[in-house]
C-alpha cells in the first residue's frame, strides 16, 4: 500500500515538474500575473461546471449500465465509483488501475465482481465506440485543419483513432466468444501461477468460473437491445462532449472569441486521440506539449502557457483531488462501521 501511494506522489510530482518546466521555459512567464487579471472568471467556472458535468454523466452512464444487468443502484454510489475510476485512471499508467477498484468498490456495496466488471465492460465498448464516432467526425470535418499541422500530430492522432476502434473489435470479439474469453483468462492465470502469485492453478480456475459466467450472461442480456445501447451511446457522446469543450470555456475566458465552439472541442478529440495511447499516468508529458501543438493556433504565445495549465487543472487535478477525498471518505466511513 505504501509503495502504491509512493508511486501516486511521483506520478503526481512528475507532471507538475513537467509544466513548472515548460513554465521556465516559456519566454512569456512574466506576464501571468497580468494574464489571470485579465481572465473571465464565469467563463472558467463553466469550464468547471463543464468537468463537474462529465462525472455527472459518467455516474449516470455506469448507473443504467448495472441497472440493465443486474440492478439499480443509487446514483450517489454510482457518482462514488466512478470519481475513483477517474481518480486511479489519472495516476496508473495507460489509465489501467480505475477498472479494477471500480470492481472492488462496487463489490463492497453488494454487486457481484461477474456483474460488476460486466457493466464496466459494456460501459466502456460504448465508452470507445462514441470516441471512435465522434473522432471520425472530428477528421471529416476539420481534416483540413489536421493535415495542415505537422505530419507527427497527424501520425499521433491516426495510431489513436486505429487503437480505439481496434479496442471496440477486441472488446466485441472477447464478449461473445466464451472459447475466447476462458482462453485469454487461463492464459493469465497459468503466467501468474508459473511467477508464483499463484499457488493452485486449479482452485484459482474454479474461483472465476462463476465470474466469467455472469460475464457471459450479463453481455447476452444487453445483445439485442439497441434501444439501451443508443441511450448508453448518446449519454457518453454528450459526456465526451462536455469533458472536450472545457478548453473552449478557457479559450473564451480570456476574452477571445473568434474560432467556433465546434472548431475547438473537434481539435481537442484530435489531441486526446493523440495522447490516449501514452503509457505515462494521465499522459503526462503528452498532454502538456499536444496542448501547445494544436492549440498555437487559437492562443496567443503568450497565453498558451496559462491556457493549458488551466486545462490540466480543471481535467486532470480536479480528477485527482476530488477521486482522492471520495476515496477518504470511503476509508473513514469503513473505520467507522467497525467501530460500531
Amino acid at each position: 500500500m505504501k509503495k502504491k501511494k509512493s508511486l501516486t506522489l511521483l506520478y503526481i510530482a512528475l507532471n507538475i515538474l513537467i509544466i513548472l518546466l515548460i513554465g521556465i521555459f516559456d519566454p512569456y512567464i512574466s506576464d501571468i500575473g497580468q494574464l489571470l487579471n485579465r481572465i473571465n472568471y464565469l467563463w472558467l467556472l463553466g469550464g468547471i461546471g463543464a468537468m463537474a458535468l462529465y462525472w455527472v454523466m459518467d455516474a449516470w452512464i455506469l448507473q443504467y449500465a448495472v441497472a440493465g444487468i443486474y440492478r439499480r443502484e443509487s446514483l450517489a454510489k454510482a457518482f462514488k465509483v466512478a470519481l475513483i475510476g477517474q481518480y486511479y485512471n489519472a495516476v496508473t499508467p495507460f489509465a489501467s488501475g480505475g477498472q479494477p477498484f471500480q470492481i472492488y468498490y462496487m463489490k463492497k456495496y453488494g454487486i457481484p465482481v461477474g456483474f460488476g466488471s460486466s457493466s464496466l465492460m459494456i460501459k466502456f465498448l460504448i465508452y470507445q465506440i462514441a470516441l471512435s464516432i465522434y473522432c471520425l467526425l472530428a477528421f471529416v470535418f476539420r481534416a483540413g485543419f489536421i493535415l495542415s499541422q505537422p505530419l507527427l500530430f497527424f501520425v499521433f492522432s491516426l495510431i489513436g483513432f486505429l487503437i480505439n476502434g481496434g479496442a471496440v473489435f477486441f472488446i466485441y470479439a472477447f464478449s461473445v466468444s466464451k472459447r475466447m474469453i476462458r482462453g485469454v483468462i487461463l492464459a493469465i492465470l497459468k503466467l501468474l501461477h508459473r511467477i508464483r502469485l499463484i499457488k493452485d492453478l486449479d482452485e484459482a480456475w474454479e474461483r472465476i468460473q462463476e465470474h466469467v459466467e455472469d460475464f457471459q450472461r450479463s453481455i447476452h442480456m444487453v445483445q439485442g437491445n439497441y434501444a439501451a445501447m443508443m441511450k448508453m451511446g448518446l449519454m457518453t457522446f454528450f459526456q465526451l462532449t462536455c469533458y472536450f469543450s472545457i478548453t473552449y470555456f478557457i479559450y473564451r475566458a480570456f476574452g477571445l472569441n473568434e474560432a467556433s465552439c465546434l472548431d475547438i472541442v473537434f481539435v481537442q478529440a484530435f489531441l486526446y486521440l493523440a495522447v490516449s495511447f501514452f503509457p505515462t499516468p494521465g499522459a503526462t508529458g503528452a498532454s502538456e506539449f499536444g496542448f501547445y501543438g494544436f492549440f498555437q493556433i487559437f492562443f496567443n504565445k503568450n497565453i498558451i502557457f496559462i491556457a493549458m495549465l488551466l486545462w490540466r487543472l480543471i481535467t486532470y487535478y480536479m480528477n485527482v483531488a476530488a477521486g482522492s477525498l471520495i476515496i477518504l471518505f470511503e476509508g473513514i466511513g469503513q473505520i467507522f462501521k467497525k467501530s460500531e
